[in-house]
């Protein structure tokens, strides 16, 4: 019974890394929304990686890498908050999935209420 747990722990599905990763993002002060293109889509169909909401996943030999597109709020600190929320998503994304995170790339869309 114990490794039916553990192989099912293992087969976490990119959709929800994505999931985990945008909560993770969404909760820091200074993130507004994620920001998500039509071309991502589309480029989701074509290649063997997750995109949801802004956020795209690919499983590499090291860990996973994360790619967020994010809108920021009004006068903060792009720098300061861009590191909060890559330290937050590795975290959680680590936690919860239990394997890696080799990078989180953090591309600010823009700001302000869209």
């Amino acid at each position: 019974m114990e490794e039916n747990i553990n192989t099912a722990s293992n087969d976490i599905s990119n959709e929800m890394i994505c999931s985990i990763a945008s909560m993770a993002a969404l909760g820091i002060d200074g993130i507004e929304k994620m920001f998500m293109r039509i071309s991502d889509e589309i480029l989701d169909a074509i290649y063997p990686s997750a995109v949801s909401k802004g956020v795209k996943v690919v499983e590499k030999e090291d860990g996973y890498q994360i790619d967020l597109h994010v809108i920021t709020s009004l006068g903060i600190k792009i720098p300061e908050v861009c590191e909060e929320v890559q330290k937050k998503v590795k975290e959680s994304v680590e936690i919860m999935a239990g394997k890696p995170v080799s990078q989180v790339n953090i591309l600010v869309k823009g700001c302000g209420k869209y």
